[in-house]
C-alpha cells in the first residue's frame, strides 16, 4: 500500500462522512457554543494553513535526521525533504479534527459553558513540558521525544495561559473530541508501520511501545490532536472573543493629542 493510497482508505472516508453530517446542520445553538457560525468556519478554513506552516519545518527536519523515513516506492515525490502525502496529511487531519469537534459541540454543549480559574496551572504545566523537551533533545535516544514537546507544548501553553478556564468549561467535548481522533490515528499509525508505509527509527527512539505502537508516534498523534481541537474550542468560545476585544484594547497604543 503506498502513502496515497493510506490517506483515501482511512482519512478521506471519515472526513466525507462528518463533513455530511455535520455541515448539513447549518445555524447556531442557543445560548451555546457557534459550531458553524463565521469565526468557526474562518478558523476551519484557517486550520490547515496554520498546521502546515507551523509543522513543516519541524517535519523536514525529522526526515533529514533519519528520525522518520519513507520508502521511494511508497511516496509520489518530495517537497524539500517530506513527501507530498505528508503534507496532505497535515490538511486532512486537521480538517477531520475539526469537523469532528463541530459534530460533538452540536450534542455535547446544550448551554453557555462554565468558566473555571485554571489558566496559569495548565500554562505552566505545557511551559515545563517545553523545557523537558528541550533537554531531551541533548540525548540521542529521546531526540524524537524532546522534538515532540519542545514543538507542540509551547503552542499548548499559549492556549492554556489564553484560555484555560473556558476550556475547563468544555471538559466533555475536549475529553471525546481528543480520545476518539487520537484511538483512531493510533490505530492507522500501526498499520501504516506495519505496511512499511513509513518507518520510525529506533536510533532517535526509547524502545518504548504502546500496544505495539512506538511510544512518541502515540505522543505525536495526541497532542496534535489537543491542539487543534483546543484550538478550535477556544477559537468558537463566545468569551474568548471578548478576551481578544480587552486585549487589543489593553496593548492599544496612546493617540498623541
Amino acid at each position: 500500500m503506498t502513502y496515497l493510497q493510506f490517506e483515501l482508505i482511512f482519512l478521506l472516508p471519515p472526513l466525507l462522512l462528518l463533513a455530511v453530517l455535520t455541515l448539513r446542520r447549518s445555524g447556531p445553538l442557543a445560548g451555546a457554543l457557534q459550531p458553524l457560525d463565521a469565526r468557526s468556519r474562518l478558523f476551519f478554513a484557517l486550520m490547515p494553513l496554520l498546521a502546515v506552516l507551523y509543522t513543516t519545518p519541524w517535519d523536514n527536519y525529522l526526515v533529514w535526521k533519519g528520525v522518520w523515513a519513507y520508502p521511494s516506492d511508497r511516496v509520489l515525490g518530495r517537497l524539500g525533504f517530506v513527501p507530498y502525502e505528508e503534507y496532505a496529511f497535515f490538511v486532512l487531519q486537521s480538517l477531520l479534527a475539526g469537523l469532528w469537534v463541530f459534530w460533538l459541540v452540536r450534542r455535547l454543549v446544550r448551554r453557555a459553558p462554565r468558566t473555571g480559574h485554571t489558566r496559569w496551572w495548565g500554562a505552566g504545566l505545557y511551559f515545563a513540558l517545553s523545557l523537558l523537551g528541550a533537554v531531551l533533545l541533548h540525548t540521542e535516544r529521546t531526540l524524537y521525544l524532546g522534538l515532540i514537546l519542545a514543538w507542540a507544548s509551547p503552542v499548548l501553553a499559549f492556549q492554556w495561559a489564553f484560555g484555560g478556564d473556558l476550556l475547563s468549561g468544555v471538559t466533555r467535548v475536549r475529553a471525546a473530541g481528543v480520545a476518539t481522533l487520537t484511538a483512531y490515528l493510533w490505530l492507522a499509525d500501526r498499520l501504516a508501520i506495519g505496511l512499511d508505509i513509513w518507518q520510525i527509527s529506533p536510533r532517535y527512539t526509547t524502545g518504548l511501545n504502546l500496544l505495539g505502537l512506538p511510544v512518541e508516534e502515540a505522543l505525536f498523534f495526541l497532542v496534535t490532536n489537543v491542539m487543534v481541537v483546543e484550538g478550535l474550542l477556544l477559537f468558537i468560545h463566545p468569551q474568548a472573543w471578548t478576551r481578544v476585544q480587552a486585549l487589543r484594547v489593553r496593548f492599544r497604543p496612546e493617540r498623541s493629542t
